[in-house]
Parts: structure tokens; sequence; C-alpha cells
């Protein structure tokens, strides 16, 4: 690669997207490590959500993206998404072989290395939780003498998409409880939050289970990012960072979500063919 090359790519943004709101919560997390990168945010909402696609139609849809993405020529996308992350990357790596994709997975080895217990919990959507990678990840990264407990957070993460987490506590409250069932903070120590949505509920989960340790993904993702652009001498390593924020459907609904988390930058709706 020649230097001029280089240095175009350089300057060259990081794509992140998901299904909706939750790449947020790894955008905060890249913005700490990689202060200067240009970032795109891509909040595919057509496609929301991701949890309970079947096998294919989750890979059609991650290839699709992916390939949508290229317009804007990222050095680097993130797919900031559990679900996919861990059912569809390996195939999707395959077929997409000219731009580098890096994914988020639940952080297993971390739990299993945290639990005094000797029981870790996992909220995830109901498609990551069906899958067959999945139960291949666990069977991986989970000593066999660590119970695992599967939490179906789909609802949880509905609700948040919706907003309804910044306006209605008891609701969420009420959603929260049902999807973790009874006395679990006796049985369970350490939970891992395996959807890029729920970091947004984190006080709610403190607070009815406060002897829980929570993990949350976001920054391993990120700071794999970091390793990443820094090997393949990538970094952007000074001037302005510039977040671009693209909806494919319901901006107005998501843009209150995201000004409440924050987040001042325009949002631009785009139109998908797929």
């Amino acid at each position: 690669m020649h230097h001029a090359q280089k240095i175009a790519l350089t300057n060259n943004p990081v794509a992140v997207f998901d299904s909706g709101i939750g790449s947020l919560s790894i955008i905060r997390e890249l913005r700490r490590e990689i202060p200067y990168e240009d970032l795109l945010y891509f909040a595919d909402r057509v496609h929301f959500p991701y949890g309970t696609k079947s096998h294919s139609e989750l890979r059609e849809i991650i290839v699709n993206t992916i390939k949508y993405l290229k317009r804007f020529k990222p050095k680097l996308v993130v797919v900031a998404s559990n679900t996919p992350s861990v059912q569809v990357l390996d195939e999707v790596r395959r077929t997409i072989t000219d731009i580098s994709i890096i994914g988020v997975r639940p952080p297993l080895k971390e739990a299993a290395r945290l639990t005094k217990k000797k029981h870790i919990g996992i909220m995830a959507t109901e498609g990551m939780i069906r899958s067959r990678e999945f139960e291949n990840q666990i069977r991986r990264e989970v000593p066999q003498h660590i119970l695992v407990t599967r939490f179906n957070a789909s609802p949880i993460i509905e609700l948040i998409e919706q907003g309804v987490h910044l306006e209605n506590e008891r609701r969420t409250f009420n959603v929260i409880s049902r999807v973790l069932g009874d006395s679990i903070d006796e049985k369970i120590d350490v939970i891992t939050l395996s959807s890029t949505h729920l970091p947004f509920v984190k006080r709610y989960l403190n607070s009815l289970l406060p002897t829980v340790r929570f993990i949350d993904p976001a920054q391993i993702v990120a700071k794999d990012v970091r390793k990443f652009l820094a090997f393949y001498r990538m970094t952007k390593k000074s001037g302005r960072s510039n977040l671009r924020i693209l909806v494919s459907e319901g901006k107005r609904e998501f843009e209150k979500s995201v000004r409440a988390l924050g987040v001042r930058e325009p949002i631009e709706e785009v139109f998908l063919t797929f």
C-alpha cells in the first residue's frame, strides 16, 4: 500500500451498526478508546429486532447491511450486536472478504472467571439463546462445573428500543422482573449483558439485583477496535472526531431516545432497498 493510500484510509470512518439504539452503548466506549476517529453509526430499525430472525434471514440482512455501508468507505465495520455476531459472523466473513469486520460476543470467559457461586446468567435475545452457535460458544468457553442460566431478554430489548425505559419506570421494572424471575440473586452472582441494548437499563438491573455483577462487553469491543487499528497502522491520531448518524426507519422516535442519552448530532433518515 502506498503512503498516500494509507493516509487516505486513516481518515476513513469506523462504521458501527445494529438494529437500533443498541450500538450507542458501544459508540460511547469507542469515543473513549479511539477519541479522534470518525464514526458512522447506522441504526437499521427497518430490520429490528435481529433477535427473532431466522438464521438465513439474519445472514442475508447482515451481508446486505455491510455491502450498503461500503459506500461510506469504512476502514472497519463493527457489528455492534451480539445476535448476528454469534450466529452468522463467521459465514458473513467468508462472503465479504474485502472489508474487516469486528463483532461483539457474550463475555463468557470473563463471567466464568468472576463467578464465586459457580453459576452465571446470560441475558440475550431469543434467537441467540436458541442458536447452535451460542451453545458451541458456551461449551468452548465455560468450564463444565459452572452452571449457565439463559434469560430471554427480547421483551426488555423491545421496550428499550421504544424508549419506554426513559419514561415509564414501573413498566420497565415489571418487564425486567418477569424476564429474570424470582430468587436468582441467591444462586447467580454474575450476569452478562449480551445485547447491546441492555446497558441502558443497568441502573434498573442493579437496583433489582444489588448482589449480582453485570458485565457489559462494550469495553472489550472498543479495546479490540483500538488494537486492530493500531496493528494495521490505521489509527487517526489527531483532529476532530465526527459522529454521523443514519437511521433506516422511525427517525422521530429514535431521535427522542438518542437525545435523552445526550447525543446532539443530527440524524439522517436513509432508505434501504433490502
